[in-house]
């Protein structure tokens, strides 16, 4: 396996919550997998979709687009899409661009766990977690 080869995986965390967790290189190549992601995430019945990007290593303007059509998606739905990122450079992007006046975004996982899932304690995961769906890789 590459270092940057990509991965997004589905879970779901509780009935209104599902986790896409992406790794590797987000670019015009791999946006239409993170975007199938995003919509299995959707078909679990989770009316908040969680994309976690800790473990991206690289993010392009295609990436972005997906991630703000799907937001807007969802968001007509009366559902929302979150981030997750602790990288600084993608902060960045997200701030300079002005999409963080659109992507809801968090620096880690629990923090958006701790606001999204009241009564979360500060452990992280619960055990019941559940996968509803295999990693996907660029082909």
């Amino acid at each position: 396996m590459y270092l940057d080869e990509f991965r997004a995986a589905v879970a779901s965390l509780t009935r209104e919550l599902a986790l896409v967790s992406v790794s590797g290189e987000l670019d015009s190549y791999t946006a239409e997998c993170l975007k199938a992601r995003i919509d299995e995430a959707g078909t679990v019945g989770a009316d908040t979709v969680l994309v976690d990007l800790s473990e991206i290593s690289f993010i392009d303007s295609a990436a972005l687009a997906v991630l703000v059509r799907e937001t807007k998606r969802l968001e007509g739905r009366g559902h929302s899409l979150v981030l997750v990122t602790n990288d600084p450079r993608t902060r960045r992007i997200v701030e300079v661009t002005g999409l963080n006046r659109v992507l809801r975004t968090y620096a880690t996982l629990q923090d958006a766990l701790a606001e999204l899932i009241p009564g979360e304690s500060d452990d992280g995961l619960s055990p019941a977690f559940t996968s509803a769906g295999n990693g996907a890789e660029a082909a």
